[in-house]
């Protein structure tokens, strides 16, 4: 086992130039790994990533908490006696005594592993309940990060289990292929990557202890932990070459709940964080985002009126047109880095219209971010000193922004129907 290192702190090289660090040598078979699954009436996907885990990985012990699925549930009865007896030695199932959400699921296990386990492990696998996995995927994400003693965490690649369903699916799964290709871009730059994904990523136990586990009330928690990963001096990286899975929302409506969640729990994120520099790349895409926003206004009401000279206007129109050029070039050199693809893929990408749309969707979910942050900021207000007029107003408008899809917590589109 290698020697860990302590933190390093950010420096301005970090900005420029990637950071290098020498790998350790480490034993595999003697680094003592568990995984933890939170699961809120599991799937058939549930069963099969539990047998997977164990099948795959010696010694593994595999930790299922069930986050109070209701009792009178068959089926999900069903399965967790099924997950149960998959390996009475490695896999532990638990249940919250209430409905905690994945944080407090996450916590749930970590606080009976520390109560329980004489030796804390190594590494804590966290995954999603609809994930699939490789044979190699684990060894490589834990191997991955047990050579690097500067790194507190590492993901795993996301892809699309369900990419064939239907045009939306095929869709995010384009979109999956840019976010691992920004995540690898991001090693080694700011202490790497922004988000530490939720769907599989090996912690180092030390590092995940001395962070206090996972914050509850958050939307994406792994993005929060992930800023007080960094905050404490750790590095994350994701891993080549260790795919995961997962099955994306396969209609507008889930697709709309899913990313309303992911905007603005992310825009919560950065308002919280205690350290700038780790949600810097947020920061800075937030502050390209608005700028072209507001260039785009500025030009839109001001033409005609002489305000903006023409020669400016060209130039923005120029540079917004290369800037397209530059972006669909890259995005068809992604293209051969994409396993899954098919030939429906190559026109998808190619016609360029489907995900100019995609993209719409997508953007629209995030500037009604923007409004919820700031309706949200104004009702706290309200409600420490103002009248009971400006608060049944309020009120009113938090049902028309659930209606929308935003909500302070949730559990967003894992949160499935009892019926």
């Amino acid at each position: 086992m290698s020697t860990e290192l302590s933190p390093t702190p950010y420096n301005f090289r970090s900005f420029i130039i990637p950071a290098r660090h020498p790998a350790s040598r480490f034993d595999y078979s003697t680094t003592r790994v568990c995984a933890i699954i939170p699961t809120f009436l599991p799937s058939e996907i549930t069963l099969k990533l539990v047998r997977d885990l164990v099948r795959w990985n010696k010694d593994l012990l595999v930790y299922v908490v069930d986050d109070c699925s209701p009792e009178e549930h068959i089926e999900s009865a069903r399965l967790l006696r099924r997950i149960a007896s998959v390996s009475y030695h490695r896999v532990i199932l638990l249940r919250t005594p209430t409905n905690k959400l994945k944080a407090g699921a996450l916590n749930h296990a970590l606080a009976y592993i520390g109560n329980t386990e004489r030796e804390q492990p190594h590494v804590v696998l966290t995954l999603d309940d609809d994930v699939v996995i490789a044979e190699t995927t684990v060894e490589t994400v834990v191997s991955e990060l047990m050579r690097f003693p500067h790194l507190g965490a590492v993901c795993s690649e996301c892809r699309v289990y369900n990419k064939n369903t239907n045009l939306l699916t095929r869709l995010q799964g384009l979109e999956y292929l840019g976010f691992n290709a920004i995540r690898l871009a991001d090693q080694g730059f700011l202490r790497g990557p922004l988000v530490m994904h939720g769907m599989l990523t090996a912690f180092r136990g030390s590092a995940l202890r001395a962070v206090g586990g996972f914050m509850e009330g958050h939307l994406i928690e792994d993005y929060e932990v992930t800023t007080r990963l960094k905050a404490l001096g750790w590095s994350v990286r994701s891993a080549h070459n260790a795919p995961a899975w997962t099955v994306v929302p396969e209609t507008i409506s889930r697709l709309w709940r899913q990313r309303t969640r992911w905007s603005y729990g992310g825009i919560t994120v950065v308002a919280k964080a205690t350290s700038r520099l780790s949600v810097f790349q947020d920061i800075l895409g937030h502050t390209v985002f608005l700028s072209t926003l507001l260039m785009v206004a500025v030009l839109y009401f001001s033409q005609g009126s002489g305000i903006v000279p023409p020669l400016i206007a060209e130039l923005i129109i120029a540079l917004s047109l290369m800037q397209l050029f530059i972006w669909y070039s890259f995005q068809l050199w992604l293209m051969r880095g994409y396993a899954e693809r098919d030939a429906l893929d190559w026109l998808i990408r190619a016609t360029l219209v489907p995900e100019l749309a995609y993209g719409y969707l997508t953007t629209f979910a995030l500037l009604g971010s923007y409004f919820f942050h700031l309706f949200s900021s104004l009702k706290r207000l309200v409600e420490k000193g103002g009248g009971s007029m400006m608060r049944t107003l309020f009120e009113w408008g938090s049902d028309v922004f659930r209606v929308c899809g935003y909500a302070e917590r949730s559990w967003g589109n894992r949160r499935k129907s009892l019926i």
